[in-house]
């Protein structure tokens, strides 16, 4: 994964967690160490990812594959907000 924009989508509740990574294939490892230890600096996502036990129940993606995807609820904002 290139720099960048990312998302945690929940499966199957429709939430997605939307960021912004510098260097993300490098932030990648340490985002989901933070998760699994309950460190993770966004509280709603690690209450998430605590209750619904971990990545089984996520799913990952970058920009590209985001906005490559018009089905997405609220993907004129993400791609509106992105633009500047």
């Amino acid at each position: 994964m290139s720099s960048g924009i990312y998302a945690i989508a929940h499966i199957g509740n429709l939430k997605l967690f939307v960021g912004e990574a510098s260097k993300l294939s490098q932030k990648w490892p340490p985002m989901l160490a933070q998760l699994n230890s309950g460190k993770f600096p966004h509280a709603m996502l690690q209450q998430v990812w605590t209750t619904e036990g971990g990545k089984r129940h996520f799913s990952f993606h970058t920009k590209a594959e985001i906005i490559g995807d018009l089905d997405i609820l609220g993907i004129e904002e993400l791609l509106a907000e992105t633009a500047t």
